[in-house]
Order: C-alpha cells, then structure tokens, then sequence
C-alpha cells in the first residue's frame, strides 16, 4: 500500500484515541446505516456478521417493496378518481426514489468501505493536536448536520404514519364494509388488509417499512456530511501547515523540503478521497436533486388542499415533511459549496505566503500547487450540475414553477 511509504510515514497502529475519534466522527451514520445493511462490516469480520449484513438488505428491499408495490398497483388500475390518485403519487415517488438510492448505495457498498478504511487512516495519522481540533471541529459539525436531518425526516415520518391515518376517517362502501385508513393504499385483488388482524398487520409493516426508506435518507445524507466534512478538515490542515509554511511550526525539526512534500502529499490524498467520495455519490445526489424537487412541490398542493378543508393535523405534517426534504437538498448543496469553497482557501492560503524568503527550487515547487488548486473539486449531481448554493436556489424555484401548474390543472 502507498500509504505505509509516503513521507507522512508508516502508518500507525490504532490506538484508543483514534478508535474512540473515529467512532465520534462516523458513529451516527453507522446508526443509521446498519439497520438496513448498507454499513459495510469489516473486512475480518465473523461470517455470521456478513451474512446478517446481507440479510438486512433483502428484509429492506422487501418492506420497500411491500409498501410501493400494492400502493402502485391501486393507483394505475383501480383508482378513477384525479385528486385522490394524485394525494398518492407523492408518497409513491418517495418510495420510488428511496428504493433508487438505496440500490445505488448497496452497489457502492465496498466504495463505501474504502472510504471509511481512508478516514481510519487519518485519524491514526494525526500527530499535532491543532491538526485533531480541526478534524474534531469538522466531525462535530458533521454529526450535528445528522441529527438536524434525522430529526426532521423521522419526525416528519413519524406525523405521516401515525397522524395522518389516524385523523382520517374510516369510509363505508354501498357493500357496508367499513374501510379503515391506511398510510398506503392496498390492491385488493392482491390481498385484503381491511380484515382483522390483516388490517393491524399490515400497518405495522408499512410504519416500518417508513422507517426505512426514512434510514436511507438520512443515512445517504449523513454519510455524505460526513465523508465531505472530513475532506474539508483535511483541506483546513493543509492550510494551516502552509501558513507556517516558511518558518515551520514551533514543534517540529523538518527542512523545507520535507514540510513541502507533506503538503504535497496531504492535498492530493485530500483530492483522490474527494473523487471517490464524488463517484459514491453522484447517482445518489442525482436522484435525491430530482427527488427533492418533486417532493417539495407535492407537498405544496398537500398543503394547500388540506388547508383548504380546515384540517390542523394535515398541514402540520405537510409543513415538516416540506421543510425535511428542503432541509435535505440544502445539506447537499450546502456540503458541495463548502468543499469547493475550502479548496479555493488553499489555492489562496499557497498564494499569500511568504514565497520570496524560500529557497528559488522550494518557492518553484509552489506553482504545482496553485495550479491544482486552480481545478477546484465539487460533488456533482450525476455529473450534470454542480451542488452549491445556487443549485438549491434552482430546485427551490423549479419546485415553485412545478407547484404553480400542479394547481391550476389540479385545483
């Protein structure tokens, strides 16, 4: 392995602060991620561990499965009625597109694992504390951006599953049969669910089967803090070894030479984990960019035509589910303008030091860097848009556009 002869030395054994570091920094994605077998186990792990793994993955396609599949069927050849077929479409696209994502997440599923193997590596190759305060500062910022959105979607999931069937009432067809509500409707020539215990059942798994398309989510958006965060801490240490660049820090006996290919080094091993990190993520970002748009601008007719007819629990439910998903692509976006942001700090931290007192050869060896730092890196959404601020700024705008016909043709 390269890395075991690099110039930032041979690699350390893990210790108890680098484990304990580590767990910190990925231990909310593994949450969750683990529970619907997307965390890969590691390499030396127990067979039964690995076949657990992959049994979770079967239990969730299928209970993601369970709850599109009937629903979909409902939609396209049983229900006439426009509104009622539309107040289903929503929560099928978000079915559709957690499903997406997650087989794109479990074919990335040994990316992932190098990716987190990269990031062990790092943790055990922090020698200066300020290195390990910038690194902790960006895993904490991480890990708060995953409650944030663990908090938003589970309890917007949580209101849809539970409030929502809840306040509405049971109906009764010319046949007297009472039919109670479901978050999902069933096919019923597929099976009957209004039947006790067929009913109790099946609302049980499809609340399940909520949390796990609400996992995939939160477990796509966290891993992605996570990775990218820790590539705009590796990003920050470049910059702060190379202002100090020219006299060296007070702590350490290199020559110029040295200090030079340790930047070197750090910033391209920053550069190659931000290619992978962009190659694991960009169907994800791809799907959860279109998805969004298509969420937020259901969720604005929901809203407005429950308003309409004077019900509180709807438009309560509605508005934290619109501001979960909005939350989400901003997090996206949000991640994507910091990385670019922090490579252009770099270029301009390589710019602003004091050149002229270096030896000729040393100060020439600073236009390599400069010049990579001139191709910033970004995440992109299926290679076709960039995510940034100003991406959000266009889904939000796209969504409004959408939500405007969606309720002059509907409404």
């Amino acid at each position: 392995m390269r890395d075991e002869h690099s110039v930032l030395g041979v690699i350390p054994a893990p210790s108890g602060r680098s484990k304990a570091d580590l767990r910190y920094s990925t231990e909310l994605s593994r949450w969750f991620l683990a529970p619907i077998g997307i965390w890969p186990p590691k390499s030396d792990a127990h067979i039964i561990e690995k076949i657990i793994s992959e049994l979770l993955v079967f239990l969730s396609c299928f209970l993601i499965c369970f709850q599109l599949v009937p629903c979909l069927l409902h939609v396209f050849i049983k229900e006439q009625n426009p509104k009622r077929k539309m107040k289903m479409i929503g929560p099928l696209s978000f079915s559709f597109i957690s499903i997406s994502k997650y087989l794109f997440m479990i074919v990335r599923k040994q990316q992932i694992y190098y990716c987190l193997e990269h990031i062990d590596v790092d943790w055990r190759r922090v020698a200066h504390l300020d290195d390990r305060e910038i690194m902790l500062m960006k895993a904490k910022l991480g890990r708060f951006v995953a409650w944030l959105c663990a908090a938003f979607m589970y309890g917007g999931a949580l209101f849809f599953h539970t409030v929502i069937p809840f306040a509405a009432r049971s109906a009764v067809t010319p046949d007297n049969i009472t039919l109670r509500p479901l978050v999902y409707t069933i096919y019923d020539p597929l099976f009957s669910a209004q039947t006790t215990p067929s009913y109790e059942i099946v609302f049980t798994i499809q609340c399940v089967s909520g949390f796990v398309v609400c996992s995939v989510t939160t477990g796509a958006c966290s891993l992605a803090a996570v990775f990218v965060l820790h590539i705009c801490g590796q990003l920050t240490i470049v910059r702060s070894r190379l202002d100090t660049f020219v006299r060296g820090r007070k702590d350490e006996n290199k020559n110029v030479e040295r200090r030079m290919a340790e930047i070197i080094e750090l910033h391209l091993r920053a550069l190659r984990f931000a290619i992978r990190i962009e190659g694991i993520l960009t169907e994800v970002c791809f799907i959860e960019l279109v998805g969004c748009t298509m969420n937020i601008c259901f969720l604005g007719y929901y809203f407005m035509t429950e308003f309409d007819q004077n019900l509180a629990s709807g438009p309560i439910t509605y508005c934290i589910l619109l501001v979960s998903f909005a939350f989400n692509i901003f997090i996206f976006c949000y991640i994507g303008e910091t990385l670019t942001q922090q490579e252009d700090k770099v270029g301009r931290a390589a710019y602003m030091i004091d050149w002229y007192e270096l030896p000729p050869k040393t100060a020439r060896d600073l236009i390599l860097l400069l010049a990579m730092t001139k191709n910033s890196i970004n995440i992109t959404a299926g290679k076709m848009a960039e995510l940034s601020l100003q991406t959000f700024g266009g889904v939000l705008r796209t969504a409004a556009g959408y939500l405007n016909l969606l309720r002059t043709l509907m409404m």
